[in-house]
């Protein structure tokens, strides 16, 4: 999908969701999602039996495999949102190597693109980056629940995704918020910058939940309501006609 279509947040949705589903008519591409889930299954009904050994925990660790197993209602939920992100990245992986493509290709292009976005019109840029930051905290919580190590890892993949997204001026989340963008605007042109500052401050937010669970902070939630509440205040202040000043990348 051409992220420079104007086009709403539900036709965005709609769209995302048909060409997600164009997956099907090629059973072998489901095989990474399938395993898994597989993996999902058995470490789940494992650590609900016993008391996993380090190489299991491992693969827990390493496929989220107990995220939403904790926490009621809103654990579940943010386990489903997990999951859906780890299999999102998984197959985001995998299925490159079938087209003999390298996965996550513009990576490294994302952490140039972090830095180079805040460096003009600082003051202006740190609403969007606060948005993200706290909006990544809260998302976090979701996922982890607990906030523990063990279930880090959707935050390290997600942050991983997230720099991808950055450095090709593509993908869902950037998709996403330029649909949002848009709509806001009133079908004016987004500011590509600040829609690169919100995405640089999920990076960091998700990157700094993965750093606080590994030292044992379990603070995301506390820190993510006032954060976002602050770019949010930031963002209204500073609110004035948008201009695109950060031009797309040639698809």
């Amino acid at each position: 999908m051409n992220n420079n279509e104007h086009v709403g947040v539900v036709q965005y949705l709609k769209n995302y969701a048909r060409q997600s589903l164009e997956v099907f008519k090629h059973p072998l591409r489901l095989l990474p999602t399938f395993v898994l889930g597989a993996v999902w299954l058995v470490i789940g009904w494992l650590s609900s039996v016993m008391t996993l050994p380090l190489p299991l925990k491992i693969v827990s660790f390493l496929s989220y495999a107990e995220g939403g197993l904790f926490g009621g209602v809103l654990g579940a939920l943010g386990g489903i949102v997990g999951k859906v992100v780890m299999a999102v990245f998984v197959n985001s992986a995998i299925l490159p190597l079938f087209q003999k493509k390298l996965p996550f290709v513009g990576v490294a292009g994302g952490i140039k693109g972090m830095f180079s976005s805040m460096t003009h019109d600082t003051a202006r840029g740190v609403a969007p980056f606060l948005i993200g930051l706290g909006t990544a905290l809260l998302l976090y919580t979701m996922m982890n629940i607990s906030q523990t190590g063990l279930n880090s890892m959707v935050g390290i993949v997600a942050a991983v995704m997230l720099l991808q997204n950055i450095g090709q001026q593509s993908g869902f989340m950037f998709g996403l918020l330029f649909s949002i963008a848009g709509s806001l605007s009133k079908g004016r042109t987004p500011s590509y910058i600040s829609i690169t500052r919100m995405l640089t401050g999920l990076a960091v937010g998700f990157t700094l939940s993965v750093a606080m669970s590994a030292i044992g902070l379990h603070l995301c939630f506390l820190l993510g309501i006032p954060i976002l509440l602050i770019g949010i205040v930031l963002g209204l202040l500073f609110k004035t006609k948008p201009k695109s000043t950060f031009q797309a990348k040639a698809a």
